[in-house]
């Protein structure tokens, strides 16, 4: 079965962007030892990327899109414009995913947002998190996960601590 990888960054209070989506305030940290937090080698075991909709919005705004060497999936409520680069899914999540896995292949990205986070966790398909903790305080935005019962352990499997005041902590499912 294919594994699910939730690699993300959020600030010290949860949130991985502001309210109205902006990740300025991760872009613009500082980073004077030009580290890429492991990004390099993560995504080269990429195959398969799996975000919402609020997050595909955010990312197709970007000058050219990230991720073309790998299959792109969004869920959504609103099918997008079709586009070669990405599929969108109007069916049900889990479902969808369940049989994603069942499919021949390499690492499976959740990329995000929080919504989408907590229904994965919800239905127990997250197999990792590598969560990169930035040192600042946004005081309000999208949560890493929305409100939801969620109530799952998760196990520390390392953690890394960058000159600019990152930590990456890397969890794998209990």
């Amino acid at each position: 079965m294919r594994k699910i990888s939730l690699y993300i960054a959020a600030s010290l209070d949860g949130y991985i962007a502001k309210s109205d989506g902006d990740i300025k305030w991760l872009v613009d940290f500082p980073n004077p030892e030009k580290d890429d937090f492991g990004y390099n080698h993560f995504i080269k075991e990429v195959e398969t990327t799996l975000m919402g909709g609020v997050t595909f919005r955010q990312i197709a705004d970007f000058e050219e899109w990230p991720y073309p060497d790998k299959e792109n999936f969004v869920f959504t409520r609103q099918r997008g414009e079709e586009s070669a680069l990405v599929t969108f899914i109007t069916s049900d999540v889990v479902d969808f995913v369940k049989e994603l896995r069942k499919k021949k292949g390499g690492l499976i990205w959740l990329i995000g947002g929080g919504s989408i986070n907590t229904i994965f966790m919800q239905n127990d398909l997250v197999d990792e998190i590598i969560l990169t903790v930035v040192p600042i305080v946004l005081g309000d935005g999208i949560p890493l996960f929305a409100k939801g019962d969620l109530n799952k352990t998760m196990k520390l499997q390392k953690t890394e601590a960058f000159s600019n005041g990152m930590v990456q902590l890397t969890y794998s499912k209990q």
